[in-house]
């Protein structure tokens, strides 16, 4: 998981940085600095936000999966 796929997962939510990082009981510039690059997405990080939004590890690769089709 990386920051566009962490945006991705907030946006379809519709979350704002703040509501996505309250749901994750993180900062909101930690949500911002990995959706910027600045960052990356921790094993625990990602683990929260599978748990969080019912996500497996299939939902997942579908969504890299859309994103590498998306910027060809």
């Amino acid at each position: 998981m990386d920051g566009e796929t962490l945006r991705i997962i907030r946006t379809s939510n519709k979350l704002t940085i703040r509501e996505f990082a309250s749901k994750l009981c993180v900062s909101h510039s930690l949500i911002s600095r990995i959706e910027g690059g600045d960052r990356r997405v921790t094993k625990r990080m990602k683990n929260k936000v599978m748990y969080t939004f019912n996500m497996t590890e299939e939902k997942l690769v579908a969504i890299n999966l859309l994103i590498n089709e998306i910027k060809i």
